[in-house]
This record gives C-alpha cells, structure tokens and sequence, in this order.
C-alpha cells in the first residue's frame, strides 16, 4: 500500500504524506456476503480437508469471498525446523482476529503465573488450538493490562492507524469456551500488536472481538456495511477513514494444517518463537529465556530425554518444567534441581545435543555452553517476579550451576538430612570426586541461599575481575568438607521452613528446628566457611581448573568442526552427487591452520606420553605411588 503523494506546492500537507488514502485499504472490502455466497466458501474449505466448523470460520472472517475461495484451492506450505505449516493467504476482517491470550511476548508472565489463564490446548492432529476458562469477565480482566501495555508502549499502534496493517501476520484456529458459551474465532499468533492496533482504530474492544461481534450479529453486519459503505466514498470523517484503514489484515497467513511431530498448540508456540527470537522490538530477558528453555525442553520431551523423577511420566515432567502445570508437587528447590538436571547437562551428550539445537532452530547461534546454565536458573526462579532482584538472582545461580559437578544433576526427592548421610560417605570415599547425593544437595542448597529474603549467594565488590566464578567457588568449598556439607543441609533444612539459614557451630549436627541462639548466616560469613575472602575474592579457578576448562571448550569446538565438516559431505546437487566430490574445496590458509592446530596437539601427546614415562620411572625407583 504506497501513501498518497502529497502536492509539492502545498508544504502544509506535507506531515500527512505518510497517511493512505483509505480508498486503497476499503478496496479490499466487500459488504456482508448473502447466505448462498457463505454456503460456497465454507463447501470449498470443508473440499481443501478442513471441518464445517474451521471452513465456517473462514468464510466469516474474509473481506473477499472470492480470493478465499482462490486461496483455499492452492494452499503454500511453510517449513519451520522439522515441522510443517499448510496455509493460505487472503484478507482477514480485524475484528475476526483475537489478541492472543498466549502470546510469546507473555511468555515470562506465563511461567510466574502473573497471567491467571491457561495455555492453549490443542485437538489431537488438528490445526485447532483450544482455550477454556470458567469465566469469561476473569479473561477479560487479564487480557487488559496486556492490551493496555502494547497499545501505550508499541510505536507501531499510531502508523497502523494511519497507514493499516502493512506486514500480515501468521494466524491460527482458536476454540474458545467460558461461561458465555463456545465459539470459534482467528486468533493473532504472531500479530498480537498489529491486532490491538486495528482494534484501537476500529474502536472495539478484546469483548467485542471475542463475543459481541459474532458472525450474523445485527452489529457485526452493521459494522460491516458502514465500512463498505465508508471505503468507496470521498466524503467521510477522519475517524471513519481511520476505521477502513484499520478494518483489514491483507494477505494474512492463516495455519488449515500442520505436521509435527507434537500437538498444534506446541508446534504453534515453538513456530512463533522461531518467528520472534529477533523482533523489531526486543522481548524482554526473562520472556527471552523463557522461550528458549520451553523449546529445549519440548525438544528434550520428544527424544525423550527429559529426567525421570518417580511416579511421574515424561509428560508431567515436561509440563512442570515449562511452566504448563503449576499446581504440581514438587517444591521450589525440587523444581530447581530437575530444571539443572534437564536443561544444563554434561557437555557432548545427547541431552546438550538436544538443548542446542532447539536454540539453533529458534535463534540460528549455537549457544555458549554458560547460556543453558543461564535457562536452567530461569526455569528454577519462575517463582520470583521479573524485576531487577531476579536479574541478580539469576546470575548468582547461573554462576553457581556451571559448575561441572553439578551439570545432570539427578533429582532423587531425599530428605536432606538423608542426602547428609550418603554425601558425607561420598566424601569420605570418593577421593575429592563428587557424587550424586554431593551433587543434588549442593543444587538445592544454591537454590535457597539465593532465594532467601537477603540474598547469600553473591559476588563480593571485587567480583568485577576475572571469572566472576565466586558462587561456583563458594558451592564447590562448602562441599569439600564435613561441615561444609552439614551447613548446606540446614540451609536446605531452614529454606524448606521458611527460616532465615542460620549458621551451624563448630561440630553441630543439622537439624529441622530454630537454634537457641543460632546466628543468621550472612554472604560474608558464608565465604568464610567457603574459606574466600571478602577483600580478596577468588575470582580466577586454579591453573589446573583453567586448564581443564580450555580443554574441554577445545573439545568442543572440534566437535563442532567436525559436525560442520560432515554437512559439507552431505550437500548435493539435483542428482543427489556430492558437491565436494565434483567441485572440491582448496584454500591454503585454511590447510596451514589445520597444520599449525595439528602440530600443537603433537606436541601435547607428546608433553603426555613423556610425563606418563616419568611417573613409571619414579615409581619404579622406589618412590611412593
């Protein structure tokens, strides 16, 4: 749609140049098409594969009935990662659109429960999402402030208004049940901003879209004919010219079919996360990570890879951790070891193969291994809400969890004291190793030393420098020891009661009770029990760590250059011959790379074999072993 020219002479119209003429927009509109003329599109939907109720819906929603009809006989596919969307494209009346009630930009709010409604469901292999609340004033209510919110904060609201819907938007089938009764609508997968702003224009509300304006209302046809009749006249308010201009979303895609290999409403949410990971307008951190971790662990539930955890099915698990199911049983430090377990596991298996590459399929980066630390501490903080506190929260508990020790960590739901006892045998056998009670008491103890009302879990004011690795450090300390091991489980112990930690004295066994005279564990005095100093953090890991670490993250990248290598074999041309066996690849500073990388790894073997040979030697010789 190009805006009308303003004249050259006329400088005063010059600020309205950016304003369309609504005759462009209003010729897209048709007036309320006859009962026979609805007949055909909806015979034509039900003839493409879809039910009456869907063809219905679409007869109802098209501004032309004879571009529906077009469209419903040459239908575009759309592929998303490995999953597959049928549409077609044809002009949406606005006011058959709902702002979505699941949208990705809520995704944070979702998690927290700050939006008291349900997630979208979904009937079994079909493109039908489904939404059920007992009230329908309660959806109203919630769906206000985040209208509100777009409306005041989105720019794009007033250039809809004056320009219309410029980019179309994806949009799905949604049956929508409340105690006003069922009906079935278009719902703004990822057009929710685009929708308000029509809405605005139009000067309807999420009520009149969802229920006032039903298909055949003497106010839905009213409305219809006085845009119809604004759209072709010359001789009409700026509010009328406003309304036509807002009165269509041309050309929107709209989902008739999928194929997935998971329900529509999750092939939905990940398809508008793919669609939305870089938006004009940034989502915030914790919606962000959010959709990142929903998609890992959507991705981890189809490989099923998710971990088990007693009694409940990979179906369960999966609904917890992405914040579907927030009446379950587990407590907060619970849920906060199996979203460690899920989302940061060992490098180079196939649970972190799974991770990022639901990250690759959303973003197109491959994420650093700290960035599944980082939707792991998300997922484990969806209690708090998304203020400045939980940024503060999240980076202590990333930093703790990156810890190696602590990635796949196994949630086994123990009482504490009992994991006490097997990690205090653990450190007595295994020889400065970490063992799986070490391991999941360490995890829900972090949880509760950053969770608590004054968070103990920090860096110090020197943190600033270096690795910035003081929480890790300080989890890592505390678990070398007895009474290290015995101050994480009162930790443990207090947090579960709602107490502020108490400090445990010297020789004290932990117990589930308020001290006579405990004192209150403070962050400075926890580095003190973690032997770091205050003054002079640790914010370096010991030159073996350090070691360790580079190796691991050159293990990783030779991984991924191998990976790489292999997608190169695998490229063929229409005949299915390998391009690399018929035009090759020849670039001479790469080879030298490859000798310079290939020299030093000698040159370690090398440094290893001699060193192995020396400590032969000297045990050998007599030397204790």
């Amino acid at each position: 749609m190009a805006p009308v020219p303003a004249p050259a002479v006329e400088a005063e119209l010059a600020v309205e140049s950016d304003i369309v003429d609504h005759q462009l927009i209003g010729a897209r509109l048709r007036p309320p098409a006859s009962a026979a003329v609805i007949a055909k599109s909806v015979a034509t939907g039900v003839a493409a594969g879809l039910s009456e109720e869907l063809a219905r819906t679409l007869a109802h929603a098209a501004g032309d009935q004879q571009e529906l009809r077009r469209a419903l006989k040459a239908p575009k596919v759309q592929r998303f990662g490995t999953d597959e969307f049928t549409y077609i494209e044809f002009d949406v009346l606005t006011w058959r659109i709902l702002p979505s009630p699941d949208n990705i930009r809520f995704e944070g709010e979702h998690a927290r429960g700050a939006i008291n409604m349900p997630r979208f469901g979904a009937l079994e292999g079909q493109p039908l999402l489904t939404f059920e609340m007992d009230s329908a004033d309660e959806m109203i209510d919630q769906m206000a402030p985040m209208i509100a919110d777009m409306t005041e904060n989105n720019p794009h609201v007033a250039s809809i208004q004056d320009r219309g819907i410029e980019t179309p938007g994806w949009l799905s089938f949604l049956r929508l049940t409340t105690d006003v009764g069922q009906v079935t609508v278009l719902e703004s997968t990822d057009g929710f901003g685009r929708t308000v702003a029509a809405h605005k224009g139009l000067g309807i509300t999420f009520k009149d879209a969802a229920w006032n304006l039903r298909p055949g209302s003497r106010r839905a046809l009213t409305l219809q004919r006085n845009l119809a009749e604004w759209a072709d006249s010359y001789e009409v308010t700026e509010e009328q010219a406003r309304k036509v201009r807002c009165s269509i979303m041309p050309n929107a895609r709209v989902i008739i079919d999928f194929n997935a290999s998971r329900e529509f409403d999750r092939a939905r949410r990940r398809f508008v996360a793919h669609l939305h990971m870089a938006p004009p307008m940034n989502f915030t951190t914790a919606a962000t990570l959010n959709a990142k971790a929903n998609a890992a662990i959507d991705k981890l539930y189809i490989r099923d890879l998710l971990p088990a955890v007693e009694e409940m099915t990979a179906e369960e698990v999966r609904d917890i951790l992405d914040g579907t199911d927030r009446e379950h049983d587990l407590l907060d430090d619970e849920l906060a070891v199996l979203a460690c377990g899920a989302l940061n596991p060992q490098a180079s298996t196939r649970q972190a193969r799974a991770v990022n590459e639901a990250i690759v399929d959303l973003t197109g980066a491959r994420p650093k291994v700290e960035e599944r630390t980082q939707l792991a501490a998300e997922v484990a903080l969806r209690g708090f809400p998304a203020d400045k506190r939980l940024t503060a929260l999240r980076s202590a508990l990333d930093r703790a969890w990156r810890w190696s020790a602590l990635r796949g960590v196994e949630l086994s739901r123990w009482e504490p004291l009992d994991l006490l006892a097997e990690a205090e045998i653990e450190l007595a056998e295994m020889d400065g190793g970490v063992g799986a009670a070490t391991a999941e008491l360490a995890t829900l103890a972090s949880y509760h030393l950053v969770a608590t009302r004054t968070q103990l879990l920090t860096r110090s004011e020197f943190g600033g420098r270096g690795s910035n690795t003081e929480p890790q450090q300080i989890i890592r300390q505390l678990t070398k020891t007895e009474t290290g091991l015995r101050q994480l489980c009162q930790v443990v112990l207090d947090g579960r009661a709602g107490r502020d930690p108490q400090e445990l004295s010297d020789g004290a066994a932990p117990r589930n009770k308020r001290f006579v005279r405990a004192e209150r564990l403070t962050a400075g005095r926890l580095r003190e029990l973690a032997l770091i100093s205050d003054e002079q953090s640790i914010t370096h890991e010991s030159p073996e760590d350090l070691f360790a670490a580079a190796i691991a993250d050159f293990r990783k990248h030779l991984e991924e250059l191998h990976a790489t290598a292999i997608e190169v074999n695998e490229v063929v041309d229409h005949h299915g011959v390998a391009l690399v066996d018929t035009s090759g690849y020849d670039d001479p500073e790469m080879k030298r790379t490859f000798n310079e990388v290939s020299d030093l790894i000698s040159e370690w073997r090398a440094t290893r074999r001699r060193a192995t040979r020396m400590r032969a030697d000297l045990d050998d010789g007599g030397d204790e072993k």
